[in-house]
């Protein structure tokens, strides 16, 4: 008897042991991989290879860009865990998105992009789709940001039908691609697609993340709403995106009047 309470005892033991372990993986990736690390600035950045110099430029504009949010928090630091070889460190959840170019663990914050070139200030989707590491970057911080500052308001939107759309919540990712910059789709190319006046050469998400950022912009420029004021008000996302195509088509005809007088 007294043996077989030994193994139980052990087999617990050893599944505590496991999931403390997974827990700490989890928590602190940094603790079982990546082969450098820089701290610069608020940023503490992890790659699977030694890191370049040309990681502090990108640094410098993910900086400058975060910034322009009006809940930027000096005091943050980010933790941010790169790979350019997307094959490796895939054994754990979590970490790498695999649908995605990157995203933010909620609560641990840790931000894990899909793919990049620290080099070439470069970013990578699963589907191969680039864009500049210093704009995921920025994005994915804009979240950390987000739920630093309001973190169960922001949780709850989930619950809330003003604030979900096809692709997560319209207002967080529509400001996310405000302060990011850089779209894959320009202005007056989205507003064509918008107005099925060319058909869209892109994927579905990277179109509907155009309209968040449409209509986020919108609400800010025009409306000249705070983020804050933005995730308090009932909008319906269709209202408002028709509402800043709009507007859109009244400011490119207020400026072919002015160039034609």
């Amino acid at each position: 008897m007294k043996f077989y309470l030994k193994i139980m005892l052990w087999f617990f033991s050893l599944s505590i042991v496991s999931i403390c372990a997974f827990f700490l993986i989890i928590c602190y990736p940094q603790a079982y991989y990546f082969n450098d690390k820089i701290v610069y600035k608020n940023f503490h950045v992890y790659y699977d290879k030694k890191i370049p110099d040309q990681i502090y430029a990108t640094l410098d504009t993910v900086d400058q860009l975060i910034r322009k949010s009006d809940f930027y928090d000096p005091n943050l630091q980010f933790k941010i865990f790169l790979r350019c070889n997307a094959d490796n460190y895939n054994a754990f959840p979590f970490q790498f998105p695999d649908g995605c170019s990157g995203w933010t663990i909620p609560i641990i914050k840790n931000v894990f992009l899909y793919k990049s070139d620290c080099a070439k200030n470069t970013s990578y989707n699963h589907a191969g789709d680039m864009r500049t590491l210093s704009s995921i970057l920025a994005h994915e911080l804009t979240h950390v940001l987000v739920e630093n500052k309001w973190f169960l308001k922001s949780k709850m939107a989930y619950f809330d039908e003003y604030s979900l759309s096809q692709f997560g919540l319209w207002k967080e990712e529509g400001y996310a691609e405000y302060i990011a910059g850089d779209l894959p789709i320009k202005l007056e190319e989205g507003l064509k697609i918008l107005n099925n006046q060319a058909l869209p050469q892109y994927a579905p998400h990277q179109v509907e993340y155009f309209k968040y950022w449409l209509t986020v912009r919108y609400l800010i420029l025009k409306m000249h709403m705070t983020f804050e004021e933005i995730l308090d008000t009932k909008l319906k996302f269709n209202d408002v995106l028709n509402e800043a195509k709009r507007a859109e088509i009244d400011d490119h005809l207020a400026i072919y009047r002015l160039s034609s007088t």
